[in-house]
């Protein structure tokens, strides 16, 4: 292979090593050296092995010997690794396999909740508060894990009173995203039984894109955004449908005009719209120097989603950076065009929440609210 290139991987310190994870999930985690961690950098399909040897040892004052520097790009090749016909071959075969198996299987269950159907029953029930009653067109819940965020999960689904045929649930991207907006086509499974998506809906959207917005369908294995929301939707509207979707990006024209594609394929049916988003994420964990109280940005932007001013929301987040790392920026400004295209005028907010991970000296802050 003249001139390996490793693909995008996510790298994380392990103590004096790093951990590399897939984000598209074809390959297993590996802990790394940091001289092989900068062997892989070196890999960007622009040098060739003895370009690669050579800085390496320009780098390090190591000598890289060929055999070695061959074994390792065996090795990451085995391991689909490496951005080439072998990688790309793997990564169609599993996204026609999961699609042909017709079912997301819970990837969460017995860890961020209970994974015996009537246990998570009564872990559901347990939470929810239903002092107060409403039926929203659009709740903003967390993906936090539930067993952190239960209090908040509880307090929004369970001042629900509505009977909803659909349920669109729009989730983030936590893993690679090759198209700026997707949907799953696949049944929801969980614990407490399987959610049908509305094929209907899903049909009318997918004809509205000029590129594949099934493509990404890797990329809702593991996603949390999507699963802790499908398992209160279970509970609480066992009958309904749902349309699983992820916003991974895109500009203030682009956004809205998926909005109104959403909002075109519904058709006339009694829906709820699930913005499944956290807040702003601060610390050392996700680089600060240290944590700090970042609820006076959440709370501005939070004023915002509640006038469902999605282009305040937005260009606030965009005018730094999003530099407090709130979550969702791309999805909330779908979610809010959405609502208003199907006649809401505001949201509240139920409850408001700052998780303080002391051992790594981080926050992670997140929100309920209702929009009718």
């Amino acid at each position: 292979m003249e001139r390996p290139r490793v693909r995008y991987l996510d790298a994380q310190p392990y103590g004096d090593k790093f951990l590399i994870t897939d984000p598209f999930g074809v390959s297993e985690p590996v802990v790394v050296t940091p001289e092989l961690l900068l062997i892989m950098s070196l890999m960007d399909g622009t040098r060739s092995e003895e370009d690669i040897r050579r800085e390496f040892t320009e780098r390090t004052g190591l000598l890289l010997p060929e055999e070695t520097l061959r074994e390792i790009i065996e090795n990451l090749d085995r391991n689909y690794l490496l951005m080439n016909r072998r990688f790309h071959a793997k990564l169609r075969s599993l996204r026609e396999g999961m699609l042909k198996k017709g079912v997301r299987e819970p990837f969460h269950a017995g860890d961020a909740y209970p994974k015996e159907p009537e246990e998570l029953k009564k872990f559901i029930e347990s939470s929810l508060r239903r002092e107060e009653s409403e039926s929203p067109m659009g709740i903003l819940v967390p993906h936090m894990d539930m067993r952190v965020a239960i209090d908040t999960y509880g307090k929004v689904y369970g001042r629900l009173s509505l009977e909803p045929e659909t349920v669109v649930i729009l989730g983030v991207s936590h893993y690679m995203h090759e198209t700026p907006f997707s949907a799953c086509p696949l049944d929801l499974d969980t614990p407490i039984g399987r959610l049908q998506v509305d094929r209907e809906v899903l049909k009318r959207l997918r004809s509205k894109f000029n590129y594949d917005i099934f493509q990404d369908i890797l990329s809702y294995k593991k996603e949390h955004s999507i699963e802790f929301q499908a398992v209160f939707v279970k509970y609480l509207f066992p009958n309904a449908k749902v349309v699983p979707l992820i916003v991974s990006y895109g500009d203030e024209g682009s956004l809205k005009e998926t909005a109104e594609k959403i909002a075109g394929s519904l058709g006339n049916r009694e829906v709820l719209i699930i913005s499944s988003v956290d807040m702003s994420h601060v610390g050392k964990k996700f680089g600060d120097p240290a944590s700090y109280d970042p609820s006076d940005r959440d709370k501005e932007y939070m004023k915002h989603l509640s006038e469902l001013d999605s282009l305040s929301a937005f260009k606030l987040l965009k005018s730094d950076n999003n530099r407090t790392r709130i979550d969702g920026q791309f999805t909330n400004f779908v979610f809010t065009e959405l609502l208003k295209l199907l006649g809401a005028k505001e949201g509240k907010e139920i409850d408001y929440q700052i998780y303080d991970e002391k051992p790594t000296d981080s926050k992670v802050s997140y929100a309920g609210m209702s929009f009718s």
